[in-house]
């Protein structure tokens, strides 16, 4: 038998389950999005009507600023705290093995059970986190974090940085322990401070990793869905409903599958140029000496 015939046959098990598992329901997901559902039994054909109804939709517009601000602020802060994070962790010191070890405990934890505690300790009247600013004097009552449609997204942002500050921080720590020590000392050497360091050797050294990372922190928060609807379901009100929890909610609470689909398919579509516009034009792989 050829290496080619080999090959294939060592292939057509990844790529039948490839194609039962992803390609076949994205061609399902797409041919739905033109038709116009009621009840989820009933299909009429719509055309493009569901894309038009789409974009004339406010609720779908209010969803779209919602991911983009859980999106964008949640990237700025798993880019940063991580980068000094992982720079602390990369100094020695007393306990550093312990603190790296103990870091793992939010990435390790599924998010089903953060969300489920983020919501107790969030709870206004019984929850620990109200309690102990209430002590501290920091405020005079408790606040409902996760009800007031205000600061409801921040905190759930805050909650999902926590989970992900470990793995970012693996990442960067990776790649500050790939620079030789010895450059260090000799940028000492010529007089160089902290800024000098960080801006002339570190970050050049960092930065491809810190720009996968971030490719990688886009993608996971986009499609967040767990998280969200186990603490507030996309509310108070639309208040914290992102594009993936309104597909849901069009899909399973309303039943108008070929809305769903359809911003499903624009959805699948934004990334997938996302990643291309990213890989191609932003993308710059790691140098070794």
């Amino acid at each position: 038998m050829s290496k080619e015939y080999r090959g294939l046959i060592y292939l057509a098990p990844v790529m039948l389950l490839i194609g039962l598992f992803f390609i076949y329901p994205a061609i399902s997901i797409i041919r739905m999005s033109f038709f116009e559902t009621r009840y989820g039994i009933e299909f009429t054909f719509a055309g493009l009507g569901n894309y038009f109804q789409i974009f004339r939709d406010g609720v779908v517009g209010q969803s779209a600023i919602n991911s983009l601000i859980w999106t964008g602020l949640g990237l700025f802060l798993q880019l940063s705290i991580p980068l000094g994070t992982a720079i602390l962790l990369d100094q020695k010191f007393y306990g550093n093995t312990f603190a790296r070890s103990a870091m793992l405990i939010p990435w390790i934890t599924p998010s089903v059970i953060v969300a489920i505690l983020g919501r107790w300790m969030l709870e206004p009247s019984l929850g620990i986190f109200n309690e102990v600013l209430v002590n501290l004097g920091l405020i005079s009552e408790s606040i409902n974090f996760l009800g007031n449609s205000s600061i409801a997204l921040p905190t759930l942002i805050g909650m999902q940085t926590w989970q992900f500050i470990p793995f970012g921080t693996l990442l960067i720590l990776s790649a500050l322990q790939t620079i030789p020590r010895n450059l260090y000392d000799s940028m000492k050497v010529d007089g160089a401070g902290s800024f000098q360091l960080f801006r002339y050797l570190i970050f050049p050294r960092i930065g491809p990793m810190i720009g996968f990372m971030g490719f990688l922190a886009f993608v996971w928060n986009f499609n967040v869905f767990d998280k969200i609807w186990l603490t507030t379901q996309g509310g108070p009100g639309n208040a914290t409903t992102t594009l993936p929890l309104l597909v849901y909610k069009r899909a399973f609470k309303t039943f108008r599958l070929g809305q769903s689909s359809a911003l499903a398919s624009i959805m699948v579509v934004a990334l997938v140029a996302f990643g291309v516009f990213y890989f191609k034009f932003l993308w710059q792989p790691v140098e070794r000496d």
